[in-house]
């Protein structure tokens, strides 16, 4: 305990693990102002003071006159009082379906704290590599290890340690994002209420994603063990995402249900759903088949590619020489 306490305290004197808070800031408050703007565009509109809006109007209403003077000109001269072009028909976009609307206090948390997960984890995952490889980088490991001449304590040390600082760091995030969310809410007037199950789902989904955040530290930290160079750690990351998750994971449908992005998205979500196509004909087209993987099976999957690389962590790290 009282070496965990330490290497807390190694880890929050670096300038990576405040970088991480202010990017985790950042990131909620780029996501917080992108709602503002969506609301602000959408009662500028319905007071009228939206250019956009309004030259779309004139030029629809504009539109319709047009047409129904051709359609008369067209009657009159073919004496077929029949002719109908359609004009009764045009119907000028509302201001919801031209700027889209605004969903309801609780739908509109949950998408936005979904989309914090990513940024969340990438920011953890950075802070556990980079606290970890910059001990091999500059050869304090070894020293360390004088000092503590046990290597299985320390390796459990430094990887608890950056999971630990994620917490902080992600709640800090999640948090600017409620609140923001919640005060542009209030600001257009909108409805802010969020009810029981409101309540329960968004709270729920910020503990995931703070448990998901503390898993992206340990598991940053345990790669950084294996090759020792964050950007090792951070390009390995990308090339799986670019090359598993996209290319194999789009030849192979059995791929997605057993790599991180579904089972991550299921395990923030509570659980996840998304379509497949298969026995695709030219003309008949293609027979529509729903995947589902549950909250369960998100958890079973990232457990076991933490515990996997962990153990090869520790294993590399116990036999390992350290300069």
């Amino acid at each position: 305990m009282r070496l965990l306490v330490v290497e807390l305290r190694r880890l929050v004197a670096r300038k990576v693990v405040w970088l991480t808070l202010l990017g985790a800031v950042a990131v909620s408050l780029v996501s917080v102002a992108g709602i503002f703007s969506q609301a602000r565009q959408i009662d500028a509109a319905r007071a009228g003071g939206d250019s956009d809006y309004q030259r779309m109007v004139e030029e629809s209403e504009f539109q319709q006159e047009e047409c129904l003077r051709m359609q008369d000109q067209d009657r009159r001269q073919s004496g077929d009082a029949s002719i109908d072009y359609g004009c009764a028909d045009w119907q000028v976009p509302t201001i919801e379906e031209f700027y889209g609307q605004l969903p309801s206090l609780a739908e509109q948390l949950g998408y936005a704290l979904q989309g914090m997960a990513y940024p969340v984890m990438f920011l953890a995952l950075a802070m556990g590599s980079t606290a970890v490889a910059a001990e091999f980088a500059h050869r304090t490991m070894g020293t360390w290890l004088t000092f503590v001449p046990r290597r299985t304590p320390v390796f459990v040390s430094k990887l608890l340690a950056p999971a630990l600082a994620a917490l902080p760091m992600t709640l800090v995030g999640l948090a600017v994002v409620w609140l923001g969310v919640t005060l542009v809410y209030r600001i257009f007037e909108l409805d802010t209420a969020l009810g029981a199950d409101g309540w329960s789902s968004t709270l729920w989904m910020a503990v995931r994603i703070a448990v998901l955040a503390m898993v992206a530290g340990a598991f940053g930290a345990a790669a950084a063990f294996l090759v020792r160079h964050t950007g090792v750690v951070l390009g390995l990351m990308i090339g799986y995402l670019v090359l598993v998750e996209g290319m194999i994971g789009s030849m192979f449908g059995w791929v997605p249900r057993y790599g991180l992005a579904r089972n991550i998205g299921a395990w923030v979500q509570d659980g996840t759903s998304w379509s497949t196509y298969t026995d695709c004909q030219r003309m008949e087209g293609c027979r529509e088949v729903t995947q589902t993987l549950s909250l369960t099976h998100g958890a079973v999957v990232i457990g076991v590619v933490l515990v996997v690389v962990t153990v090869a962590a520790w294993f590399r790290f116990r036999t390992a020489d350290v300069d």
